[in-house]
C-alpha cells in the first residue's frame, strides 16, 4: 500500500490536507480509518501468509 508522497491515502492521513468533517477527518483515529478499511478489505481476499506492505512518509 502506498500512503506517501501525496497519494490518496497520504492525503487522508495528513491533517494539513484532510479538511473533512465526517468520519474520515479530524482526529488521527478518523484520518487512519480509510487506510484501515483498505487494509481490512485486502486482508479479506488474501491469505494470512500474504504480506501487505505499507509505505508512509
Amino acid at each position: 500500500m502506498h500512503a506517501a508522497h501525496g497519494y490518496l491515502i497520504s492525503q487522508f492521513l495528513a491533517a494539513y490536507d484532510n479538511r473533512r468533517s465526517d468520519e474520515y477527518g479530524g482526529s488521527l483515529e478518523n484520518r487512519m480509518r480509510f487506510l484501515l478499511e483498505i487494509y481490512l478489505a485486502m486482508r479479506e481476499v488474501t491469505s494470512e501468509k500474504f504480506t501487505i506492505g505499507l509505505k508512509i512518509n
